[in-house]
C-alpha cells in the first residue's frame, strides 16, 4: 500500500509522533476487529488487513523519512485525495478561503457527523429493520447521537458564518438526518401505488449505496466500486417523478426530500472536486 492511502487509512495529512499512531491504530482495531464486526466477517477482515498494511507503511515511513521534497509532494496530493478532512487553504469557486479557526471547527464538526454515518452505514441503519436487531439497536442510537451533534455544530456555525462551503456541507448533514429520523413509509397502498413505491424504495437503497461509495470507499469492495455512483441520476429521475406523480401529502414530502438529498450529494461532490473533501 502506497504512503498516500495509508495516511488516508488513518486520517492524517502528515507525520506523527509513533505513540500517536499506535494509539490511532489501536482505535481502528476496537471499530473494526472482526470480533467487534460479527455480522460482517468478510469485510472485517478485508478491512483490518488494510489497517495493519496501512500502519505498517506509516511506521517504515515514520522511520525512513523522506526528503522534504518528496514530503510536500505527498502531502499535497494527499489534500487532494483525503476521505474525510476539510483540505487546508482551500477556496470554492463561489466563496473566499475558509480561515483557519473556522475551517478547525467545520471539519471537527463534519468528521463527528461522518463518524456517525459511517457507522450507521457500516451496520447496515439503513435497513429499518435492523434498527431494533440486538446489538444494532445500541449502534443505531450511537450513530444517531454523533450524526445529530455533528449536524447541531454545523448549523451552530452557520448562524455566524455564512460561508458557501458552510452552507453546503450543513444543508447535506441536515437533510441527511431528516432522511434517517424517518420510520419507514405507512402509505394507503393500491396497486398503482405500491409499485410506485416500490420504485422509490429501490432508488433510496441505491442513492444510499452511492453515498458509502463516495464518503465510504472502504465499504465497498473493490469489484463492486463505481456501481452505486453510475445509478445516481437514475435515482433523481425516480425522486422527480415521485415528487411530480404525487403533488401534495406525504408521499410529496418524500419525493422533495429526496430530490433535495440528491442536490445536496452533486453540490457537496463538487467540493470534492474543488479540493475542500474527499473526490
Amino acid at each position: 500500500m502506497d504512503i498516500r492511502r495509508s495516511l488516508s487509512t488513518f486520517r492524517l495529512n502528515g507525520p506523527i509522533p509513533v505513540e500517536q499512531l499506535n494509539s490511532l491504530f489501536r482505535e481502528l482495531v476496537k471499530k473494526y476487529h472482526p470480533d467487534k464486526v460479527r455480522d460482517y466477517p468478510d469485510w472485517a477482515h478485508e478491512r483490518m488487513s488494510e489497517i495493519n498494511e496501512a500502519y505498517e507503511t506509516i511506521v517504515e515511513w515514520l522511520e525512513n523519512p523522506p526528503a522534504e521534497s518528496e514530503e510536500n509532494e505527498i502531502s499535497e496530493n494527499h489534500e487532494e485525495n483525503h476521505s474525510y478532512e476539510v483540505a487546508p487553504s482551500s477556496t470554492h469557486s463561489e466563496g473566499m478561503p475558509l480561515s483557519t479557526a473556522l475551517e478547525s471547527r467545520l471539519r471537527s464538526a463534519f468528521n463527528k457527523f461522518l463518524d456517525g454515518l459511517g457507522t450507521y452505514y457500516q451496520y447496515g441503519l439503513e435497513k429499518h429493520e435492523h434498527r431494533q436487531e440486538g446489538i444494532r439497536r445500541f449502534r443505531f442510537r450511537e450513530a444517531s447521537r454523533l450524526i445529530i451533534e455533528g449536524r447541531d455544530e454545523l448549523e451552530s456555525l452557520l448562524k455566524g458564518y455564512r460561508h458557501p462551503v458552510l452552507k453546503i456541507v450543513a444543508r447535506f448533514a441536515r437533510l441527511t438526518t431528516a432522511d434517517i429520523g424517518l420510520s419507514k413509509a405507512k402509505f394507503h397502498y393500491n396497486k398503482f401505488f405500491r409499485k410506485i413505491d416500490m420504485r422509490l424504495d429501490s432508488a433510496r437503497r441505491d442513492f444510499d449505496d452511492a453515498i458509502k461509495e463516495i464518503l465510504f470507499p472502504e465499504f465497498i469492495p473493490n469489484h463492486l466500486r463505481g456501481r452505486a455512483t453510475s445509478k445516481l441520476y437514475t435515482c433523481y429521475a425516480v425522486f422527480a417523478l415521485y415528487m411530480i406523480i404525487f403533488n401534495k401529502g406525504e408521499r410529496h414530502k418524500f419525493g422533495v426530500l429526496m430530490a433535495d438529498r440528491y442536490d445536496a450529494l452533486m453540490d457537496l461532490m463538487e467540493l470534492k472536486n474543488c479540493g475542500l473533501l474527499p473526490p
